[in-house]
């Protein structure tokens, strides 16, 4: 065989041995899957956490054009629930997301577990996942102090002038700022108030209280001694030394003691008072009809027809009621949302939103332009209201109170109970 006729038929073997393999590749081989394409998310206004209540709107996925600004919440302002407070809450974050196209307001429920709770929340989510941090988070004033003072939260000072807006109440004023650093926006105010039945002559003083020989019921049993350091400062006690720390003056602390003994002598303070630890416990023995007069938290009760609300009178025939509230702060970790954050709380701060959402919640306002000028006791104790001290004192100083206060229910003289707390505080 020729030299070019072999050339030709090895050739074609080779062409022949190579077609076959293709058409086995083709055959064997798996087909692309088509491209998927995900629906269209729904847009919403809030996304529950895993602990919120059941019967809470569930989200869809934002799109990834949307810009997404993250809100904490407990669940006593959960814009979903069936509150006429939550439907105002609700169309307000409604209304922002409007006037902001491209962005969705993703809102998170999460269990409160106490005063700390949220701040808790934001420790951990800080170290585990900070890119999951909320721009803006609802902090009752004990956990905005805290969380302030670890570094968990951006000062709103230098991005936000409503602070410095003349219209606050001193004691919201106070509630945003952390050793004279304003750290957010104050939405809802509480404070320590006196209730008492029309039964009860027209009281204003501890005087007409006593005078009177009704019981009243107050939380003795709360750690944090709140009543009787509220009578100990309306008399102008010190709670802080020349050095800042905790402290107590023995003459003041004789005088409120007295008061105590007293209303005990008058019929007006019992021993069981001891065993009441909490507000519900008072609003209980209160509506129970076991007693005419009460003290705990406005927020907590709002008098009908027929009662009466008042300050909580001081040793000095003046008012002083401690005061708290809940305050919007900064706490993401997106520089570029934190902004867009503050404008968010402004927006819920507003005397146009605030008015409404306040007189609904039951919450005390926190700016006087929401107060109706005809509303006398509202106004008496939102002027009367003092902020409530620092958790360092409240922890030192509350325990102390309470024991004192408790042991001249139980009989011991204010004088020898006294100097008694005098010596376990040095």
């Amino acid at each position: 065989m020729s030299r070019a006729l072999r050339f030709i038929v090895h050739f074609g073997l080779l062409l022949a041995t190579g077609c076959a393999s293709i058409e086995q590749f083709l055959a064997q081989r798996t087909p692309f899957a088509p491209l998927q394409t995900s629906p269209t998310p729904v847009p919403v206004i809030s996304s529950p956490d895993a602990t919120q209540a059941s019967n809470a709107t569930q989200t869809a996925p934002p799109t990834s054009q949307a810009r997404i600004l993250r809100i904490w919440l407990p669940p006593q302002f959960d814009p979903n629930a069936a509150t006429s407070s939550a439907n105002i809450l609700s169309q307000r974050l409604a209304d922002f997301e409007a006037e902001h196209p491209g962005l969705e307001l993703e809102v998170r429920i999460k269990s409160d577990e106490g005063e700390l709770g949220l701040v808790n929340a934001l420790s951990v989510t800080s170290m585990a996942a900070p890119s999951a941090l909320p721009d803006l988070i609802a902090l009752a004033r004990p956990a905005l102090e805290t969380a302030a003072l670890e570094g968990l939260l951006h000062p709103i000072d230098g991005l936000s002038p409503t602070l410095d807006d003349p219209n606050w109440y001193d004691y919201a004023r106070q509630l945003g700022h952390i050793q004279n650093t304003g750290y957010g926006l104050p939405f809802a105010g509480d404070s320590l108030v006196l209730v008492y039945r029309s039964e009860v002559k027209r009281i204003s003083s501890w005087n007409d209280i006593l005078a009177s020989e009704n019981p009243l019921v107050f939380a003795a049993g709360d750690p944090k001694g709140l009543v009787g350091l509220s009578l100990y400062v309306s008399a102008n006690g010190e709670l802080l030394d020349a050095q800042g720390q905790p402290t107590l003056n023995q003459d003041v602390l004789t005088r409120v003691l007295t008061l105590i003994s007293d209303g005990v002598i008058a019929g007006v303070f019992s021993s069981s008072l001891g065993n009441m630890a909490s507000d519900e416990q008072v609003l209980q023995a209160y509506l129970g009809e076991r007693a005419n007069m009460a003290i705990f938290w406005a927020s907590n009760y709002r008098a009908p027809e027929g009662q009466f609300t008042l300050p909580l009178p001081g040793l000095e025939e003046t008012y002083l009621s401690f005061g708290t509230g809940w305050v919007w702060a900064l706490a993401g970790s997106n520089a570029e949302n934190q902004q867009l954050a503050v404008e968010l709380a402004d927006y819920l701060v507003a005397d146009d939103f605030l008015g409404d959402w306040t007189n609904a919640s039951g919450y005390l306002p926190t700016r006087p332009s929401s107060v109706d000028a005809e509303d006398a006791t509202m106004s008496a104790i939102l002027e009367s209201a003092q902020l409530i001290p620092s958790n360092d004192v409240l922890v030192v100083l509350g325990p102390l109170m309470q024991d004192a206060v408790i042991r001249v229910l139980n009989g011991e003289k204010p004088e020898v109970v006294s100097e008694s707390i005098i010596e376990q505080l040095k």
